[in-house]
């Protein structure tokens, strides 16, 4: 797949200047490695030493112009990157009619459009966004949302792990329990930074202690990996096996393997089909066994009648066990619980309360939550210029663990620009907004963009 960290920029020379003002916003960013035509050293042959670097490379962006869209060399460095599966990042410099050979290639691909950008600023910020920093990947590589399920004891015994590793006390680190743990420290981060190569020692160790869950976590990374390399687009032949595997791991015991599968069964990923009542009993066999999110996650199906029989008693049973835990998303199903007042009676100064703890708590959807009510008048006066506050807020969410959020604080941003509401009326940050939100997955924030951008196309 080529080095993470390495990009390609496939341009027309009449584009320099574009391209010039790209790679200085790529360049500044540590660790990254920005090529383009510029590099080639006289005397080089140009087809050979192209084809080099694109093999090297871990990302292809193309620059769409009028010029470059009828270029034969350009398309050829495309076909070669769509080749070798590069992961490919079309950025639009002018609006332009696409050729149909090369949107069959490019179709598949979420686009950046330079040309409709507000500032610099926000395009800097909309790119970034399209790579993880930390490791080189690319955003939301976690197969499906896994992250933020553990405890404050779990968080806790991590940092205490941490601190051993650190000063060479491995006897500990290395009890199966433990390398479990410190394993999932550096697959999500948090207590440190991601760091996949240590992520992997750990499970392998935990594993050649015959942990079921050190093996598990094993084949989940093998599983993202595959993600990764197919691009979203994975053959479910070839994930066959980690799934069969992981669904024994799951029968004999293996919490973790069963919230996967849990997760598998919710989304219908992966041969799965989309089964609300086999996930649901997955959730709730971890949540018996203790686990903070599935404890959260049962008492947001209980509550919704998602896969079981609503019961709002077990709602909330589930909700104060994950509250005791002090899990992170534990504060927010009590402020929702109060807002709407189906569950306890409707009270919207608790519920803020419990949102405001929760964002302290690090659920940043919290901070949109609290939005939500300040844009509805929820328990007060209706205020846009604050319920944006917050959604700023909700904006510098993780991307990773917290993508959901992202989404929802962009299409709020978003509408706010687009009706003029708590901001000077923007149509350009409008779009800007609800692009950064398909980015995090939103297919709703996609419709939003579509229809602010056709606004901004100049008449014809």
């Amino acid at each position: 797949m080529g080095d993470p960290r390495k990009i390609f920029i496939s341009y027309s020379h009449r584009d320099a200047e574009a391209c010039t003002k790209i790679d200085s916003l790529l360049e500044k960013q540590e660790g990254f490695s920005v090529w383009y035509d510029k590099g080639l050293i006289p005397g080089e042959v140009y087809r050979r030493k192209i084809a080099e670097v694109i093999r090297d490379s871990g990302y292809f962006i193309i620059l769409l112009s009028n010029n470059s869209v009828n270029s034969d060399w350009v398309l050829d460095e495309v076909e070669y990157a769509k080749k070798l599966r590069k992961r490919i990042l079309p950025i639009w410099i002018e609006n332009v009619e696409i050729p149909d050979d090369l949107d069959m290639i490019l179709q598949r691909y979420h686009s950046l459009f330079w040309h409709l950008r507000s500032s610099d600023i926000q395009f800097e910020r909309s790119l970034l966004s399209m790579f993880d920093l930390e490791s080189g990947a690319p955003q939301g590589q976690a197969l499906v949302g896994f992250g933020n399920q553990f405890s404050e004891a779990v968080n806790k015994k991590m940092k205490d792990l941490l601190a051993k590793e650190k000063r060479l006390q491995f006897k500990e680190c290395y009890s199966p329990e433990n390398a479990v743990i410190l394993g999932s420290a550096y697959l999500y981060g948090g207590p440190c930074a991601v760091n996949r190569q240590k992520a992997r020692h750990y499970f392998r160790t935990a594993e050649y202690f015959s942990s079921r869950d050190g093996e598990f976590y094993l084949l989940q990374m093998e599983l993202a990996d595959q993600i990764k390399e197919a691009w979203d687009d994975p053959d479910e032949e070839t994930c066959r096996p980690h799934i069969e595997r992981i669904t024994q791991l799951a029968e004999d015991g293996s919490v973790p393997a069963k919230l996967y599968m849990g997760n598998l069964y919710w989304y219908g990923r992966l041969g799965c089909p989309k089964d609300t009542q086999r996930s649901a009993a997955l959730y709730e066999e971890c949540a018996k066994a203790g686990n903070a999110r599935a404890q959260y996650l049962m008492s947001s199906n209980y509550y919704h009648g998602d896969g079981v029989d609503r019961d709002y008693e077990l709602a909330k049973m589930y909700a104060n066990l994950a509250l005791e835990q002090k899990h992170i998303y534990a504060w927010r199903r009590w402020g929702k619980f109060f807002r709407d007042g189906l569950a306890v009676p409707q009270d919207f100064k608790t519920a803020r309360e419990f949102y405001e703890n929760g964002a302290k708590m690090g659920d940043y959807n919290c901070f949109n939550k609290i939005g939500d009510m300040l844009y509805h008048g929820w328990g007060g006066p209706v205020d846009y210029a604050e319920a944006v506050r917050y959604f700023r807020e909700g904006e510098k969410a993780p991307a990773f663990g917290q993508s959901y959020c992202l989404q929802r604080a962009k299409m709020a941003l978003g509408r706010a620009y687009e009706r003029g509401e708590g901001v000077e009326r923007d149509l350009s940050a409008a779009a800007e907004k609800y692009l950064e939100g398909y980015y995090c997955g939103s297919l709703e924030c996609r419709d939003a963009y579509l229809r602010c951008s056709q606004q901004l196309q100049p008449a014809t």
